[in-house]
């Protein structure tokens, strides 16, 4: 019988629109007394995927006078609906509230930790190296698939951004992917949260987000006496701005309003939290 896999992360140091015809209307040369116009109707000239039967020009009025062709603009592309990204099922929010997330992970807690499946399931096992080293996030322009290489991950309501890269040294393979990895998101979120808070950054929290900071500081202390010189001199760290709301739900895309500025929507995600159980 086959031994089971099983994956370690390295440890962690402390510290076309429609296109626009225009017409010139022609004056035939003569008397000075100006010819009549004829109205004449032309319908835009639109490029249409092949599916659709061109677009018919209606017929104009019999005229002596021979007008110009309208200009054919090419339409602009829209691309839009196909750069939606397409985050990896083990990443990405559930669609029904209900669903539990594939993922069973308190953030707060190494990777080494994560199971699937939901609480109870007689099925939940350890991440495999082919779960981790899947891509995380695909993007698409006009049919052509684009695996990422960098994301931006949010919290909405929380001064918190973190930027996800590929890990310094391959974290599942002996040779780094050219894409971002499943791994590469969760052992990235990790370490991003285990940063010190500057005290510039905890100053400019109102009193409120302090004083809730320093709560989930000090039970954190409490909760690891093991550690609680080391916590002590590290001081506030990022998990502690996310207080009990540290059991990872997923990602999903960012809205307009997320999104920090000069940053593509295709890669910044917001990062969904539940209560830790």
């Amino acid at each position: 019988m086959e031994s089971k896999k099983k994956v370690r992360f390295a440890d962690i140091p402390r510290t076309p629109s429609p296109s626009s015809s225009s017409t010139s209307f022609g004056s035939s040369p003569g008397p000075s007394t100006p010819p009549q116009p004829y109205l004449i109707q032309f319908s835009p000239t639109v490029a249409r995927p092949a599916e659709y039967p061109p677009w018919q020009l209606n017929t104009p009025r019999p005229s002596t006078t021979r007008m110009p062709s309208p200009p054919c603009v090419p339409a602009v592309v829209n691309v839009e609906p196909d750069s939606r990204p397409s985050i990896d099922p083990l990443l990405s929010v559930p669609h029904h509230h209900l669903h539990p997330p594939p993922l069973r992970w308190d953030v707060a807690e190494h990777p080494n930790n994560i199971t699937l499946g939901s609480v109870g399931s007689p099925r939940a096992r350890e991440l495999s190296p082919e779960d981790l080293a899947s891509c995380a996030v695909r993007r698409s322009a006009n049919g052509s698939p684009m695996m990422l290489r960098r994301i931006t991950l949010v919290f909405p309501g929380l001064p918190l951004m973190v930027e996800i890269e590929p890990a310094d040294g391959p974290v599942l393979t002996p040779t780094p992917r050219l894409y971002l990895t499943v791994g590469d998101v969760l052992y990235g979120l990790y370490k991003a949260l285990r940063l010190s808070v500057p005290p510039r950054e905890f100053d400019a929290l109102n009193r409120a987000h302090r004083e809730s900071v320093r709560r989930a500081f000090e039970k954190r202390l409490a909760s690891d006496r093991e550690n609680y010189e080391k916590n002590v001199h590290h001081g506030v760290r990022r998990i502690d701005y996310l207080g009990e709301m540290r059991q990872f739900v997923g990602l999903r895309p960012a809205t307009v309003l997320e999104t920090p500025a000069g940053q593509g929507r295709g890669e910044v995600f917001s990062v969904v939290l539940a209560p830790a159980h």
